[in-house]
């Protein structure tokens, strides 16, 4: 059995499952959660449906995919309630639900602490191609400075990447990207105790990078390109980012497709999430990949619906920063993009983003401020 949560975050979206499933959807559900259970058996069926006709804390949709239904679970389910409930796999839902509805992941991985609020990740970029700031910090010497100077403007994670994964962008070899990349987190560790990621699809950089100080691997990917990145993963026991990317950096923007964008990353990071935890990768943090292989409206969806992936129970990272989608929305140009970044950061923020990746600290910095004082009062 599989189960996924769905933000019902207005009309349009109560339209989609209405159209998908064959249900009707009250307007009462709107800004509120619904669940789809799919490859259940006959058993698994009719004991849900009992729940629904016996017990208050459940509302049951039969939908006209076989195997597939829609569920809305009261938030209030109280654990004593779960234990009642004999299938092994319905219960463990309840209890998924039971805690998605009753804390937060905030997961204290040692020198990543996201106990205490929203962390910003500084974007820095050692290349001559990336779509931004290419060639802007090629040396070892400006590389460290622009570090440094993010980490004073309130970055917590310098996010060093020595591969350029714009749309088109070609393949570096390994070795050039290692000479990138392990001289400047090197320097960076010497002065400086900021978290760094390194920004790698390739196990090679990524051990190194490690090796000389790095904490995090952020693998766009998803720790698919390289078979050895999740031994690198496992042995260094280090958190690493999941991206989802539909194809390639080089195809990925050429006429990418969806039925269901939503369902579709959900999956992935749900397979991924198994496949990882099987090797013992435990520190899991979730990318849905603005950008990567989606159309504007998949962008805007997942930022609209970005509450759905908190199901998965992983904290859940968000890289909008001067996105081409914000430019075409707003016909600006890739430096003139700081105001469109900041509005889509704060609507993943207010999703449940607890990392956001930026190339203007300081401005992150003020609107992740205002952002988490509106939750003290």
């Amino acid at each position: 059995m599989r189960s996924r949560a769905i933000y019902i975050s207005g009309p349009a979206r109560i339209t989609e499952l209405q159209n998908r499933f064959n249900v009707t959807i009250s307007p009462f559900y709107s800004g509120r959660f619904l669940f789809e259970l799919s490859s259940l058996d006959a058993e698994q069926e009719k004991i849900l449906l009992d729940i629904d006709r016996l017990s208050p804390v459940l509302r049951i949709w039969e939908t006209s995919t076989k195997g597939t239904i829609l569920a809305a679970v009261h938030e209030a389910v109280a654990a004593s309630y779960i234990e009642r409930i004999p299938d092994t796999e319905i219960r463990d839902f309840f209890s998924r639900v039971h805690h998605f509805y009753s804390a937060s992941v905030k997961p204290d991985w040692g020198r990543l602490n996201l106990v205490d609020g929203p962390l910003i990740m500084g974007i820095l970029n050692v290349t001559p191609d990336s779509f931004s700031d290419g060639g802007k910090f090629l040396s070892v010497d400006k590389a460290l400075e622009h570090a440094l100077q993010m980490e004073a403007d309130g970055a917590q994670i310098i996010d060093v990447g020595g591969e350029s994964t714009r749309p088109g962008a070609r393949l570096v070899s390994a070795d050039e990207e290692l000479d990138r990349v392990a001289p400047v987190v090197k320097a960076i560790r010497e002065k400086s105790d900021v978290l760094i990621s390194v920004d790698t699809r390739k196990s090679i950089v990524a051990k190194a990078a490690l090796d000389n100080g790095a904490d995090i691997i952020n693998d766009i990917s998803g720790l698919r390109f390289d078979p050895d990145m999740e031994a690198v993963a496992a042995e260094y026991d280090c958190p690493v980012v999941l991206m989802h990317m539909k194809g390639e950096p080089g195809t990925m923007q050429n006429n990418p497709w969806y039925d269901d964008v939503m369902r579709e990353i959900y999956l992935f990071f749900e397979d991924r999430i198994d496949a990882l935890q099987n090797k013992g990768i435990r520190k899991i943090i979730l990318d849905p990949g603005i950008g990567f292989g989606k159309r504007i409206e998949d962008n805007l969806t997942i930022l609209r619906n970005l509450k759905d992936f908190r199901f998965l129970n992983r904290p859940i990272l968000v890289g909008a920063s001067r996105k081409s989608f914000i430019g075409k929305i707003l016909n600006k140009n890739v430096d003139d993009r700081l105001y469109g970044s900041l509005t889509s950061h704060l609507i993943a923020l207010e999703g449940g983003a607890q990392i956001i990746r930026v190339h203007e600290v300081g401005a992150a910095k003020d609107t992740i401020g205002i952002y988490t004082s509106t939750r003290l009062f």
